[in-house]
């Protein structure tokens, strides 16, 4: 099952997770077809894992995992199932569920890729070079399209680091690229900043990216979560299985355009989850 793109619109959700000398950056990508119901499901989900009414209540990945914020829900709502979990217990527990869930949207897919960088800006700008050799994989369209990618946060060098990497992408590949046609069809989308606490599918993202961390630092506890409850899963959905992740698919294509990197993009240090 080859991690590929299909013909859809997409839209990313990005993220990152890091420390001092490590970063990561996760894209959660849903065809723009399937956002409303994939918000529904996602807010049926929270009702039923969390109590509550709105289906609104936000989710971090390090809150879960140290049994905080929304691990308090988690824990009511097992409690008035009749299950004794700690706090930290029922976090994880609910994290897991919804790495699954995440894996059961319709046609989603998941780029993740880290650096030794204590500069979580030079990720998302290799974040999107595999993104767009991901989306010119097919020697001609019709293609995959990323029309809007939605960043947490409020960083404006995060959304330039969109803008100045589709520029060198369609200066460096000059006879391959992401057109919906030929002459000036140019389609790359833009990015735009949004709060976490206000949407879902960031959320999504950052469960992701924290998942897709504690693979490739080896991570006692976690390390296999990203396997197990995303890749596995979606690899065992019936009656189709597929593969989720497509960055090493999008490292790929990448190296067979720029061998050496010629680019510039850092492709050669890229750092992915197992």
């Amino acid at each position: 099952m080859p991690g590929r793109l299909r013909n859809e619109d997409y839209v990313a959700f990005l993220d990152e997770s890091g420390d001092s000398d490590f970063q990561i950056v996760a894209g959660v990508l849903i065809p723009a077809r399937w956002l409303r119901p994939a918000e529904r499901r996602w807010k049926d989900f929270i009702r039923d894992k969390l109590g509550s009414n709105s289906g609104r209540t936000e989710v971090k990945a390090r809150e879960l995992a140290r049994g905080e914020g929304a691990a308090f829900h988690a824990q009511r709502v097992l409690a008035n199932r009749g299950l004794n979990f700690s706090a930290r217990a029922a976090g994880r527990h609910f994290y897991r569920e919804a790495l699954e869930h995440i894996a059961t949207i319709t046609e989603v897919r998941v780029l993740a890729v880290g650096l030794r960088t204590p500069q979580a800006l030079h990720v998302y700008r290799l974040w999107f070079w595999l993104m767009y050799a991901a989306l010119v994989e097919k020697p001609r369209a019709p293609r995959p399209r990323l029309p809007m990618a939605v960043i947490d946060g409020e960083d404006a060098s995060f959304r330039q680091a969109q803008d100045l990497v589709a520029w060198r992408f369609y200066r460096q590949f000059p006879h391959c690229q992401p057109y919906v046609g030929r002459g000036q069809q140019w389609f790359v989308g833009g990015a735009l900043h949004q709060d976490s606490q206000l949407h879902p599918f960031i959320q999504m993202a950052d469960l992701v990216a924290w998942a897709a961390r504690s693979s490739i630092s080896q991570n006692r506890q976690f390390h296999d979560w990203y396997q197990l409850y995303l890749v596995d899963h979606a690899a065992a959905m019936r009656p189709i299985g597929r593969d989720i992740d497509i960055s090493r698919d999008a490292r790929r294509q990448l190296r067979r355009r720029s061998r050496h990197d010629a680019c510039g993009s850092g492709w050669p240090d890229a750092l992915f989850a197992d």
